[in-house]
């Protein structure tokens, strides 16, 4: 299992029309567009008016197949008729400070 955390917004940065999506629509939308063998373990999904952070959890053969299918579900949920129409995918990558099991990135000094 791969945890990846993923971030897309509006395209103007302003806030969607009729407010923002319910988190479970957008698990949902992952869940259905990520393709097998890959498949949705869990995912923490924080949704506002403008933008969608989330850590999702995948099951696959490897993290490459991991984040690739994730990115390919993020990309439909914004393609024309999709949860998230428009929107734009900024971040799809897997969170290593997460697997190591940090809690908080790392403060420079």
């Amino acid at each position: 299992m791969y945890a990846i955390r993923i971030h897309l917004d509006t395209p103007d940065g302003r806030p969607r029309p009729g407010g923002p999506v319910a988190a479970p629509a957008v698990r949902d939308g992952l869940e259905r567009g990520l393709r097998g063998p890959a498949r949705l373990d869990h995912a923490r999904i924080r949704v506002t008016a403008d933008a969608v952070d989330a850590v999702v959890f995948v099951t696959a053969g490897c993290l490459l197949e991991a984040e690739a299918a994730l990115r390919a579900s993020c990309l439909e949920l914004a393609e024309v008729g999709g949860t998230l129409e428009g929107w734009r995918l900024r971040h799809c990558e897997a969170d290593s400070w997460l697997a190591l099991g940090l809690p908080e990135l790392p403060t420079c000094r």
